[in-house]
């Protein structure tokens, strides 16, 4: 009776180890996820002539968010035939942003990358936000809605089969 103890020890922490290791891989799955939805949402949407005009298209974000490294995979990736550079929301200069991804409270301040940026907001911003396309984690599934005013706003347009895919367009 006193090795079943032990035993049922050993038992319950290696299924702990195996639940945490199943959420953390459901963690890294969805940043990863999140990052390919926001480079798609590059790819259909249709920026001012001006901003053509740039040598890289750069993404601007915090080191801190979550999809940081998810977002970094993508450099070099064709965007309007430019490459997908990621840079740091604090480092990067006025108008220099093409997409500004929101993450958590800290990140509201940063909302003013650029009147032609696409801001997201990847789901964890609390309050109201600049975002035109903000990522909803929805019955496990990751979805969007568009505010289309928000996007005009900042000159852009969306394509309408990205539209046609959001949960909510605004």
């Amino acid at each position: 009776m006193l090795q079943r103890k032990p035993l049922c020890a050993a038992i319950a922490l290696g299924c702990s180890f195996l639940v945490s290791s199943v959420l953390c891989f459901a963690q890294v799955q969805d940043v990863a996820l999140k990052a390919a939805y926001i480079y798609n949402f590059a790819l259909f949407t249709t920026w001012p002539e001006d901003v053509a005009s740039t040598a890289h298209f750069d993404v601007c974000a915090t080191p801190e968010t979550p999809m940081w490294d998810s977002l970094e995979k993508l450099n070099g990736k064709k965007v309007e035939g430019r490459p997908w550079t990621l840079v740091d929301l604090a480092a990067a200069g006025p108008g220099q942003c093409r997409i500004v991804v929101l993450s958590g409270e800290g990140s509201l301040a940063g909302t003013e990358a650029g009147v032609s940026a696409l801001v997201i907001d990847d789901g964890s911003v609390q309050g109201p936000s600049s975002a035109a396309i903000k990522l909803v984690n929805e019955q496990e599934h990751i979805r969007f809605d568009v505010d289309t005013r928000k996007a005009s706003f900042s000159g852009l347009t969306f394509s309408s089969k990205l539209l046609r895919l959001a949960r909510n367009v605004s």
